[in-house]
């Protein structure tokens, strides 16, 4: 778990977190600077914890380290084989450990777990939805995941929420350090999923709360919010946007990956991908045109991004070759 300035809500997570049906090893915690009681709540709940059996780290950042680096550095301070990633202002559901726990066990292969959250009000009311069917996600980019290919999906959307999220230590070998500009459970997850261990848990295990101080919360996104996340007029954003997709094309070549035609390379070869990932996604038979419909302005921003990032007119066009590609059902190359 990490924190900052989180006392309003805490206790009621940390005291889910102890009401489970299969109580946990140790809790590690990495405060990122708070400034309001969140300490002190956490140095009670040590006593706490500690009379049940349960060794409570708490881990006091000298700096704000960020959220990125906060849990990539605090998840390096796990010794347990099965690590939860938890938010500070959320509320586990009693059975969230065991019946994830058991998922683990049943498959030997399995490194990451995400899944699916009840989306609360500040006073933990439900909101009548849960995270997933406000992110709008469909099957089938779940379906992506399960065959090694969740970058296809992340690189036009991330659907992997950390407070969902649990995962087996060994996957912070190959997992950490996060690169730049992206955040701890999209890569992880990408990195779990290129090594065909990454699946979702569909049913909801933890009450998301939504409130004006969430970190990174659940809403739907409009056309004209998703055209003004276009880099055109910031020279910044287009380099943070160069340096992530370079990452993504890195992780691809270390792990022998085809991610286009060979006439395609770097950046020209990333918007090939995704243009012919999510054409062919739009082709499958469940996927309706209401969705579709939705979606494609997303992936259009998405690829002016890049374009703008670096790829130019090469991306452009080897996004209309991708695209057209996955409209005809075309296959990545050997």
């Amino acid at each position: 778990m990490c924190t900052y300035n989180g006392a309003e809500y805490l206790q009621a997570q940390l005291d889910s977190i102890l009401a489970q049906t299969v109580p946990v090893d140790e809790i590690v915690v990495g405060d990122d600077g708070s400034s309001d009681t969140t300490l002190s709540i956490l140095e009670r709940f040590r006593i706490d914890a500690a009379s049940r059996g349960i060794r409570v780290e708490i881990i006091e950042n000298v700096r704000n380290l960020g959220y990125v680096q906060n849990f990539s550095e605090t998840l390096l301070r796990c010794t347990a084989d099965i690590l939860f990633l938890s938010d500070q202002d959320d509320v586990w559901h009693a059975d969230r450990v065991q019946v994830l726990v058991e998922r683990f066990d049943a498959e030997t292969g399995l490194l990451m777990l995400h899944g699916d959250a009840r989306l609360v009000d500040r006073t933990g009311q439900p909101l009548g939805s849960t995270l997933l069917e406000v992110l709008g996600v469909h099957p089938a980019e779940l379906s992506l995941e399960r065959s090694g290919r969740l970058l296809d999906a992340v690189l036009v959307r991330n659907f992997v929420t950390g407070a969902t999220c649990a995962l087996r230590r060994g996957l912070l070998q190959s997992g950490l350090p996060v690169p730049r500009y992206w955040s701890h459970d999209e890569w992880l997850a990408v990195v779990a999923s290129l090594a065909r261990g990454l699946d979702v848990h569909r049913p909801a295990t933890i009450d998301y709360r939504q409130h004006g101080g969430n970190q990174i919360g659940a809403t739907r996104r409009s056309l004209l919010s998703q055209l003004r996340g276009l880099v055109l007029f910031d020279p910044e954003a287009r380099s943070r946007t160069a340096e992530r997709l370079a990452s993504a094309v890195a992780v691809l070549d270390a792990q022998h990956e085809a991610i286009a035609p060979a006439p395609f390379r770097g950046l020209a070869a990333l918007t090939w991908r995704m243009a012919w990932s999510r054409l062919a996604l739009y082709r499958r038979a469940d996927v309706r045109t209401r969705w579709i419909v939705g979606d494609a302005p997303r992936l259009v921003g998405r690829l002016a991004n890049a374009c703008l990032a670096g790829a130019g007119w090469r991306g452009a066009a080897a996004a209309c070759r991708g695209a057209w590609a996955g409209l005809r059902g075309h296959g990545l190359p050997d």
